[in-house]
């Protein structure tokens, strides 16, 4: 009696679960609506009646990154997609190879962090993941030119 209960409930449950379409683009199918071109420009445009100014170029006033260097990383915006990571260590973006403590690297583009030359680095999650990090601490990087 409790078999065929556990299996009535496994069944209801299951069937309440949306199955994948096999037309997905998840699994390597075409959308099955179209995507329509608006034709449209990706840049956004002021309001009427806002005023804009152009911004100041930044002074670089951190580091130009060359060599290797060591910075402990914490996890950055998980909202944020791709390989990246936001450190003091440079002033405009470029590529990098991260290496951790477990031997395992991966090729990341720095992007500049207003911080101390002192301060920590916030890398993605999908870069912690490639290096197999634990999200939720503080870990140690080598820093190296890409290429």
């Amino acid at each position: 009696m409790r078999m065929t209960v556990f299996s009535l409930a496994s069944i209801s449950l299951l069937a309440a679960c949306n199955s994948p379409q096999l037309n997905s683009q998840i699994l390597g199918g075409q959308a099955s609506v179209p995507v329509q071109e608006t034709g449209q420009s990706p840049v956004l445009e002021p309001a009427p009646g806002v005023e804009v100014a152009e911004a100041a170029p930044l002074a670089p006033d951190a580091p130009s990154f060359s060599g290797s260097a060591m910075t402990v990383a914490s996890l950055g915006d998980p909202s944020v997609p791709g390989m990246w990571m936001e450190t003091p260590l440079v002033a405009t973006e470029q590529q990098a190879l991260v290496r951790s403590d477990r031997n395992t690297q991966v090729v990341v583009t720095l992007k500049p962090l207003a911080a101390g030359a002192s301060g920590g680095s916030r890398l993605s999650i999908g870069a912690m993941r490639a290096l197999g990090l634990p999200l939720t601490e503080v870990v140690e990087l080598q820093v190296l030119p890409a290429g």
